[in-house]
């Protein structure tokens, strides 16, 4: 059973809550991908709903970034799947060198499928392409080996790490 967040992130306390709870696996969801309040905030917008419009809109950015929920669900040492603003294949590599076992894609993913079954394969070859090199450059033989290596965390994300009390 996996433990799925929809874009609010997970923290350390709330892992180890649904570990707790016979979780198998955790989708963190963090916030950097699909903004949920955002898209409520679209749809009261269209249906006149002013106030679920305002609610949606001021709640927009709320929540945990993908990077500092990965770090926070890999304290309970189950199998972490990054969600939330995964577009790249280093923004991939960067969430498995922070602990996460898999990552998944949806908005770049999804373009290039609207646009051809010829974009989505390139898009794919691509994304891989892009893991391969920053595991390589990384010093890593695999990318399941980027967890293993040693990591340097800058900027926001430290930020929120230290603020947090998340050692990574």
């Amino acid at each position: 059973m996996i433990g799925k967040e929809t874009g609010a992130g997970i923290s350390r306390q709330v892992a180890l809550e649904l570990e707790a709870m016979g979780f198998s696996a955790l989708d963190v969801g963090g916030l950097g991908g699909t903004s949920f309040a955002a898209v409520e905030a679209l749809r009261a917008a269209a249906s006149g709903d002013e106030r679920g419009a305002r609610i949606g809109e001021v709640f927009r950015d709320w929540g945990l970034p993908t990077a500092v929920s990965v770090v926070a669900a890999s304290a309970t040492g189950l199998p972490v799947i990054a969600t939330g603003g995964i577009r790249t294949g280093l923004d991939a590599a960067k969430a498995m060198a922070l602990g996460a076992t898999a990552v998944g894609v949806a908005r770049p993913l999804l373009a290039a499928a609207l646009e051809s079954e010829e974009a989505l394969d390139r898009w794919i070859i691509g994304f891989v392409e892009e893991l391969r090199v920053a595991a390589f450059l990384a010093g890593s033989r695999s990318v399941a080996e980027l967890r293993t290596l040693p990591r340097v965390v800058t900027g926001e994300t430290r930020r929120w790490l230290d603020d947090l009390d998340y050692a990574e």
